[in-house]
């Protein structure tokens, strides 16, 4: 996997334009109005929640769960295949995230913006796997590059979505749910591969 790779293969699951009418959505619940406070608390606790998962999983994996990487490819290839076909046909991802009330922008920042929306289980599976498959530079690079566009989107997110529009937004998500899919796919034929092609 290469570099650009690695990064489409994030940027897809994260979906920073395709969620951009949620995060404005979510912003409006913030105190006083301070969605910046709220977006950059999410990107760095999402980028926290995507190294420790990525560096510390393999130990998770193998010594809390007793599991290899090829059952988690095989489980994250699933769940990828199941979020974007539910998220292309009913689109509950959106309504997980909808919320009411008033909250702190930290608060709002952790949850629900930075888990699950950016650094879901989605997130957290293709970054341990590019981690193991193509090293730690690759799945460190794949981060910083997706949540540093993630944080420039957020810092300029109202004249983007009037640029853009609601409609330009919501498709793009459902473009990215196939590549989300067809990562998915791709997870469960190399979990797959383990078992049945590779030599024990």
């Amino acid at each position: 996997m290469s570099y650009i790779e690695a990064i489409l293969a994030l940027f897809a699951i994260v979906d920073p334009i395709g969620n951009i009418p949620i995060l404005l959505h979510v912003a409006e619940h913030t105190d006083n109005g301070q969605s910046q406070k709220a977006f950059n608390t999410a990107v760095t606790v999402g980028v926290l929640i995507l190294l420790g998962f990525s560096f510390a999983g393999r130990v998770i994996l193998n010594y809390v769960f007793h599991i290899q990487l090829a059952d988690l490819q095989l489980a994250g290839g699933i769940l990828l295949l199941i979020i974007a076909i539910d998220h292309l046909i009913f689109g509950s991802l959106r309504r997980s995230v909808m919320v009411t009330g008033t909250f702190s922008p930290y608060e709002i920042g952790c949850v629900p913006l930075a888990c699950p929306l950016l650094a879901g289980p989605g997130a957290m599976v293709t970054s341990l796997t590019t981690l193991e498959r193509s090293g730690p530079l690759k799945a460190v690079a794949a981060i910083a590059v997706v949540f540093g566009i993630l944080w420039l989107i957020m810092r300029f997110i109202e004249p983007i979505h009037k640029f853009l529009g609601k409609m330009v937004c919501t498709v793009f998500s459902k473009v990215m749910c196939l590549f989300i899919a067809s990562i998915g796919v791709h997870m469960i034929m190399s979990g797959l591969q383990y078992y049945f092609v590779t030599p024990k």
